[in-house]
Parts: C-alpha cells; structure tokens; sequence
C-alpha cells in the first residue's frame, strides 16, 4: 500500500483540482514500474494498493523502493506550479494457499501506518 505524505497540505494550499493532477502524475509515474500482470489501483483519497503476483517479499521491498525513492524526486507540474510529494509503503507478502484478502489488505495497512509512524518517505515490510 501506497499513500501519499501530507497530501492534504497539497489539497489545503493549492485546491482539489491541482490535487486530482497530482494523484494522476503520481499514478502515472508508478505505471512505468509495473508488468502488464501487475495490478495497481487507488483505494481512496491517497492511498494506492499495488499487487505483484509471483513476486516475494524481497523483490517487492526493491521495487516499493524504486517507486518511493522516484517519486521523491518527481517535480510533478500542476496549475499553480510544480508540487513534490513522497510517498510512505507498507508492504506484505501474501501466501498464495489461502491468502485472505482482508487480512492481508490489513497487515499492508498496518505497516503503512508503521512506516508514517517512523517518519514517512519510506517502506516498511510486515515481519
């Protein structure tokens, strides 16, 4: 799970339409790192899931870093100006035996508030 740090400052400073292009940009962004079976999707507001089939939780935690480490250096060009944003991930590696969506879709949850917690801009893995 994705979610974009202090992403109601954007909405507060600049409004909701320079806020929409930056969930757009950011999406966009995110869509070169992806295979074509890759799956990722905004949940709501400013939170993103990104489901990587056949990918453990090593390789994930690459490409959660990849994506993270890109997007703090997107200078994303808007209405009023260009905004920058970074990103906090928490990621899980969900076991294909009996995986259950909510349960896995939580822990992702929980280790993205984890990785707020710890200051933000960064990805935290579900131990």
């Amino acid at each position: 799970m994705f979610d974009l740090d202090n992403f109601k400052n954007v909405n507060d400073k600049f409004g909701h339409g320079v806020g929409d292009q930056v969930l757009k940009a950011f999406a966009n962004h995110v869509s070169a790192f992806l295979r074509d079976y890759d799956t990722f999707a905004r949940l709501g507001g400013e939170e993103f899931a990104l489901l990587l089939p056949a990918t453990n939780a090593d390789n994930a935690f690459i490409i959660a870093e990849r994506i993270r480490q890109s997007t703090q250096l997107l200078s994303i060009d808007t209405d009023q100006g260009p905004v920058n944003i970074t990103t906090s991930v928490g990621l899980i590696e969900a076991d294909s035996q009996g995986a259950d969506f909510e349960a896995v879709m939580h822990l992702a949850d929980k280790s993205l508030y984890q990785a707020k917690r710890n200051g933000r801009n960064q990805t935290v893995c579900w131990q």
